[in-house]
C-alpha cells in the first residue's frame, strides 16, 4: 500500500503545475458491484490499478492531494508513504525527457492524503557521459503502472450506499489551483442492479364463443401470452447475487375461473392455480427471461364456462447475495396481459328517463335456446359511470322483463339522477337477441326508444 500512495501523489502533483494550459487524467477501470449481490457483504474490496498522467510542471513546496469520499477508505490496509520518489525519464531528446520529483507527506485524515514536493531532479540524455537537460519537465510522467502499482481498499458498504472515487487536487506554494480545471475525478467503484424490466410479447386476446355455449372460443383452441425480461448485461461486474428462483403470478378476476385448474394452464415452471384469488403462480429454477403460458379450455377439465375479464402479471426473482442474505426484487407489477372478451350481443339504449313520474319499460327477446346473462353499465347526463354487473338472465326462447331488475340496483349503486344511457349485454349469440325500450311519463305520455340495434335501418 505504500508503494501504490507513492504513485498516486507523484501523478497528482505533476499535474498540479500544469497551469491553465494543461490538466492531469486520472484513469482506473470502474468496477462495478451488484447492488443485491452486496447484501451482507462486509469484506474490504480491492480496486483495479489506478494511474495519473500528469498535466504540469511542478516546482518545490507545490502541494497535491488525493481525496475520497467520506468513510470509504478500508480502516486497514491503506499506509500512506511518508516518502515518495519519481525518478526521471531520461531521452536522447530533451523534449521526451520527463524531470523527477520527491514528495514528502505533509498531511493526512480519515478521506484524504497531501504531499508536498521537496525536490525536483533534472532528467539527462541518458548518453555517457551525460548532459542534464535544463529544461526537463515533469509534464506527462505517468504514475501507477504494474511495476509500482497505485491500488486502494475501499468498505464494501462505501459502494452499496454511493460511488467510491478519487480526487485529485493542486495548489501552488501560494494556494492558488494549478489547473484550469481545479480538480481530477475518476470513478473506482459503483453498485448497480443487475436485474433489468420486462414486457409482454403477446397477450390473451380470444373472444369467448356464446354460440358454444361460452366452453370454447371463436376459432381457437387456446390462447397465449409470452414475456420477456431483459437484464443488463453483467460481465465482469463482482459481488453478484445468485437467483434460486424466478416466479410470475398471472391474475385474472376473482370469480370468473370458478371449475378451472391448474390443468387448464401450461408453461415451463411449475404451476399453482388458486381458484377462489383466480391467480395462477409458476415459479422456475434459476433465472428465467421468458416463456409462453397457454390457456387451454378443455385441457384436464372441460365442461366449464369462460367469462370475460383481464389479465394482468407480476413477475420476480428470488436471489441469495454473496454476503448470503436471500431477497426478492419485482421486475413488474400489474403489467396488462390480455382480456377475454365475448361476441355475444351489446345493445345500448341512448336515453332512459327516470324520476318520481317517469316509468320505464325494457325487454330482452332471447330467439335461441342458449340462455344468458345480462350486464348493465349505464351513465348519466353528469358523465357519472354505474357498473351494475349482472343482474339477471335472459332464459332461451322467452321474453323477459328488464326494468325491474335494474331499478334496485340503481338504487344500490346511488343512482338519484333523471336520465341515463343503458348498455346491455348478454352472454347468447347476438343473432338472437333483441332489446326493446319505451318509457311512460305521467301515466300518458309514453315514448319509444330506438336503441342502437336500429341504427341504419
Amino acid at each position: 500500500m505504500k508503494q501504490l500512495f507513492k504513485t498516486t501523489l507523484l501523478a497528482a502533483t505533476i499535474a498540479a503545475t500544469c497551469g491553465s494550459a494543461f490538466a492531469g487524467t486520472v484513469s482506473v477501470v470502474k468496477q462495478v458491484h451488484s447492488t443485491e449481490g452486496l447484501e451482507g457483504v462486509i469484506a474490504d474490496q480491492k480496486s483495479e490499478l489506478i494511474s495519473y498522467t500528469l498535466g504540469a510542471a511542478y516546482r518545490e513546496g507545490d502541494k497535491i492531494t488525493l481525496t475520497f469520499p467520506d468513510g470509504a477508505l478500508a480502516t486497514t490496509g491503506n499506509a500512506f508513504a511518508t516518502v515518495i520518489n519519481l525518478p526521471p525519464k531520461n531521452d536522447v531528446k530533451e523534449a521526451n525527457a520527463i524531470a523527477g520529483l520527491t514528495f514528502g507527506l505533509l498531511n493526512s485524515d480519515a478521506n484524504s492524503v497531501t504531499y508536498r514536493v521537496t525536490k525536483l531532479t533534472l532528467p539527462h540524455n541518458g548518453a555517457s557521459p551525460s548532459v542534464e537537460w535544463q529544461n526537463g519537465s515533469t509534464l506527462n510522467a505517468v504514475f501507477g503502472t504494474a511495476s509500482d502499482p497505485l491500488q486502494i481498499m475501499y468498505k464494501a458498504a462505501a459502494v452499496k450506499t454511493g460511488t467510491v472515487t478519487i480526487t485529485v487536487s493542486s495548489q501552488t506554494t501560494s494556494g492558488d489551483i494549478l489547473d484550469s480545471a481545479g480538480t481530477r475525478t475518476a470513478t473506482i467503484a459503483e453498485a448497480k442492479t443487475q436485474f433489468g424490466s420486462a414486457k409482454m410479447d403477446s397477450v390473451f386476446n380470444n373472444v369467448i364463443d356464446v354460440s358454444a355455449a361460452r366452453l370454447s372460443f371463436v376459432g381457437n383452441a387456446t390462447d397465449t401470452m409470452a414475456f420477456t425480461i431483459t437484464n443488463p448485461v453483467t460481465t465482469g461486474w463482482m459481488n453478484m447475487a445468485s437467483v434460486a428462483t424466478s416466479k410470475v403470478t398471472l391474475f385474472g378476476e376473482p370469480g370468473k375461473m370458478t371449475g378451472l385448474i391448474a390443468g387448464n394452464w401450461n408453461a415451463g415452471g411449475s404451476r399453482v392455480f388458486t381458484e377462489a384469488d383466480a391467480t395462477l403462480a409458476i415459479s422456475y429454477s434459476g433465472m428465467v427471461t421468458n416463456d409462453t403460458i397457454t390457456f387451454t379450455p378443455s385441457a384436464a377439465k372441460s365442461g366449464v364456462v369462460l367469462e370475460t375479464q383481464k389479465f394482468t402479471t407480476d413477475l420476480s426473482y428470488n436471489w441469495s447475495s454473496a454476503g448470503a442474505i436471500a431477497g426478492n426484487t419485482p421486475i413488474a407489477t400489474g403489467l396488462a396481459a390480455g382480456e377475454w372478451t365475448l361476441n355475444g350481443a351489446t345493445v345500448n339504449i341512448p336515453y332512459m328517463p327516470y324520476g318520481v313520474n317517469a316509468s320505464q319499460i325494457m325487454y330482452i327477446s332471447n330467439a335461441g335456446n342458449q340462455s344468458g346473462d345480462i350486464l348493465v353499465t349505464a351513465f348519466d347526463e353528469n358523465g357519472k359511470m354505474y357498473d351494475l354487473g349482472t343482474v339477471g338472465i335472459a332464459a332461451g326462447k322467452k321474453v323477459t322483463k328488464l326494468a325491474n331488475m335494474i331499478g334496485p340496483k340503481l338504487i344500490d349503486a346511488g343512482f338519484d339522477g333523471t336520465k341515463l344511457s343503458i348498455t346491455i349485454t348478454v352472454n347468447a349469440p347476438s343473432a338472437d337477441i333483441t332489446v326493446y325500450a319505451s318509457y311512460n311519463v305521467g301515466g300518458s305520455d309514453r315514448g319509444f326508444v330506438n336503441t342502437d340495434q336500429y341504427k341504419g335501418m
